[in-house]
């Protein structure tokens, strides 16, 4: 039993040792990222072969076939608009270049600026700009003051063909929705794109644990084609309702079409710049065509966007372990209204699982107190038959069966542990609600490490103490190596959500305790 619960954990460490930088890469919580060329995992994208065509010639300048850099066609007026939650702002060329989340902030310090989930300034940036196909916009964008508001702005421009084109954007209050209605005056058969556009983005951040860069949902399939994959093919989608756009750890911007209308669908990139975008065919209303379309711009919230009913929640993706996470978030989060503290939360998390598998928990160190009792005989038998296994197989097994241990039992509270463990991590790692989130003291942010790392090292501390209490290696090799544990993961332990390690600590305190009752 010492030697399978020891090579579990030395498995298990060196799992994470090895696997940590794969799965869990260091990365940046901020919307916006840096440029680089590295390749990342590659994630295949469902490409449907009966798409129609999705590349029109002879488009704005906004077209789904090129992208022009934002930084060297530069708009001359910016309008704004502004409620309770989000900051917004329209160029004259029909872009939307600016948009800040006036809820969060890039950094827990005083005065830090505000998330920038648009921007079209130089390195990283993403945007949303729409064109009409087959037409040109021969005149910018003018605002008509007289209909406009805070939060709601009308304008009209020129098309090559001589249509009027009038644009209304609003934003709806105490919402990150954005609504946008286009109206080209007398044109019937007219059709429009509108598409989320990313440039020069860190193509590391997107990885096999955690998906960032183009996503959507279309025909209830949650869609996420890689950078990797769209430098190679795009991809065109037909679907009915359903939403589309581009999405990092943390924030989201979403094309959302009405649920009962069909539409086409398209991810694209060349290395640089990459398109998540939607073909509208409009309705006629008196001659003219009509394009209605809602724009979600924040934070990946799931309450608050299941409250949508667009499946936009699903875009937040716990992965494998998410028949875990789920139900460990929504736990979480009803706890958190009560306790108005996710540290308090982890805590009562802790002790509910605790609870939930006390009995086996129980029995498994119940079968290590009789193996630490059994430990003088099963070094007398090593002595006697060490050089002959298969007998001292044997008589261990004589010995375990004469005083009724499992030696499997004890490697039942680790194997609780570890899918437990990566779920939460993605809990810490995915939920908005963790980001920045205090605890107590010098804990104020939960989804970074402790930066004092006084938790990593209460959680050695914990280690060591536990493996004391458990029946110790009777091989000196294997005692040596038990040592090294405790400071290993202390190490890794450095670098671990703050939130990750409390419950580690705290799991560990609670083991402590119901071990020393269990052999005392």
């Amino acid at each position: 039993m010492d030697q399978r619960n020891m090579l579990l954990a030395f498995s298990l460490s060196l799992a994470i040792l090895l696997g940590w930088g794969m799965l869990f890469p260091q990365q940046s919580s901020k919307p916006t990222v840096a440029s680089t060329s590295e390749k990342v995992t590659e994630q295949k994208a469902e490409v449907t072969e009966k798409a129609p065509e999705l590349r029109p010639t002879d488009v704005d300048v906004g077209s789904v076939e090129s992208i022009p850099n934002p930084s060297e066609d530069k708009s001359t007026h910016v309008f704004y608009l502004e409620n309770e939650l989000l900051h917004v702002g329209m160029d004259d060329r029909g872009w939307l270049t600016h948009a800040d989340l006036l809820q969060y902030t890039e950094s827990i310090e005083p005065g830090a600026a505000y998330i920038h989930t648009l921007t079209t300034e130089k390195g990283p940036n993403r945007y949303v700009n729409s064109g009409v196909l087959g037409h040109k916009r021969v005149t910018p964008f003018v605002l008509d003051a007289e209909k406009s508001s805070a939060t709601h702005k009308v304008f009209t421009a020129t098309l090559d063909s001589g249509e009027i084109w009038q644009r209304s954007i609003s934003l709806k209050p105490n919402s990150y929705i954005v609504h946008l209605e286009d109206r080209i005056q007398q044109g019937a058969g007219f059709k429009m794109f509108r598409q989320v556009v990313e440039r020069n983005p860190n193509k590391k951040l997107d990885t096999f644990y955690e998906h960032m860069g183009a996503t959507g949902l279309l025909n209830n399939v949650l869609q996420k084609p890689s950078y990797d994959d769209l430098d190679k093919t795009s991809v065109k989608m037909a679907a009915t309702g359903g939403w589309t756009g581009m999405m990092d750890r943390y924030f989201i911007t979403a094309l959302i079409g009405h649920q009962d209308h069909d539409y086409r669908f398209y991810y694209k990139g060349d290395g640089r710049s990459y398109q998540s975008g939607v073909l509208d065919d409009g309705v006629l209303d008196d001659g003219d065509a009509l394009f209605t379309s809602d724009l979600y711009i924040g934070p990946k919230s799931i309450a608050l966007m299941k409250s949508l009913d667009i499946g936009l929640e699903r875009s937040v993706d716990f992965g494998f372990f998410a028949f875990i996470s789920k139900p460990m978030h929504t736990f979480m989060m009803w706890m958190y209204d009560y306790l108005h503290n996710f540290g308090w939360s982890i805590i009562f998390l802790v002790l509910t699982i605790k609870i939930i598998f006390f009995y086996p928990t129980q029995k498994a160190y119940t079968s290590m107190a009789g193996m630490r009792k059994i430990q003088p005989e099963m070094a007398r038998l090593k002595d006697l038959y060490g050089e002959d296994r298969q007998k001292m197989g044997q008589e261990m097994m004589k010995l375990y069966k004469k005083h009724k241990v499992n030696p499997m039992g004890g490697c039942l509270p680790i194997l609780i542990q570890i899918p437990v463990f990566f779920a939460l991590y993605k809990v810490l790692l995915m939920s908005i609600e963790m980001r920045q989130a205090p605890f107590m003291g010098w804990l104020q942010d939960l989804s970074v490490q402790d930066p004092y790392f006084i938790l990593p090292v209460l959680m050695g501390i914990s280690m060591y103490v536990q493996q004391k209490l458990n029946p110790q290696p009777t091989d000196a090799m294997q005692a040596k190596i038990m040592q090294f544990l405790p400071p290993v993961f202390t190490v890794m332990f450095l670098f671990f959500p703050a939130g990750l390690v409390l419950y580690w600590v705290v799991n560990n305190t609670l083991a402590i305790f119901q071990q020393w009752l269990v052999m005392k």
